[in-house]
């Protein structure tokens, strides 16, 4: 039986997300609830799945207009420093990934893609030094599209010179790894740091 050739890997793009930092949406959905008198529910509804909260993530919106759009929607009247506060204050580091990408970085020129937003990735530069190991980093509002949408794979491809088939995307979320692959890259979907060491074995991709 023939073997399946190895792919020759050039680049290794992650998600940021529940991938390199952990984050906890209903730390920030209850903050809000305390402030309008809405249920967590309504605001998941109203602001967290809303077009403008994706249109932010998009860079569609500056931060002040985002904000004031927010606490129009949820119906408070709400310093700018407060709701950045509620809105950020949800992060915390995946253990053991500082490491994997300090180790992978002396192979693999590394690249970020995220869809986020001005207020959460000012947030997570300042605060997490597991970025400063990316060569590039291509966050949604920046690049003007979101995952899992051909056009932002299709831009940081461009961007960073490379086919697709020379890098490896991995992401938590199943259709932002198909989007990848419809893009032509590879890709894995990242179900912990165990089973990714694993597929990066199988993918001979050094680290």
């Amino acid at each position: 039986m023939k073997k399946t050739a190895k792919p020759d890997i050039k680049a290794v793009i992650f998600d940021l997300g529940n991938v390199l930092v952990n984050y906890d949406v209903e730390k920030a959905a209850k903050r809000f609830s305390a402030a309008s008198g809405l249920s967590t529910r309504e605001i998941w509804k109203r602001f967290f799945l809303s077009r403008f909260e994706q249109a932010y993530t998009r860079g569609e919106l500056s931060t002040r207009e985002f904000h004031r759009i927010a606490c129009k929607t949820l119906g408070v009247s709400m310093p700018l420093a407060t709701f950045r506060h509620y809105w950020n204050d949800i992060f915390w580091e995946n253990p053991g990934m500082d490491k994997l990408l300090k180790r992978i970085k002396r192979h693999y020129p590394l690249y970020l893609i995220s869809n986020t937003n001005a207020l959460h990735f000012t947030h997570l530069k300042k605060h997490f030094k597991l970025l400063r190991h990316f060569n590039r980093k291509f966050p949604s509002h920046e690049v003007g599209a979101r995952k899992p949408y051909l056009n932002i794979y299709r831009r940081v491809l461009k961007k960073i010179k490379l086919k697709p088939q020379e890098t490896v995307f991995i992401d938590d979320m199943k259709s932002f790894t198909e989007g990848a692959r419809k893009a032509g890259m590879h890709a894995i979907h990242f179900k912990g740091r165990p089973a990714l060491l694993k597929t990066l074995r199988k993918l001979d991709i050094k680290f």
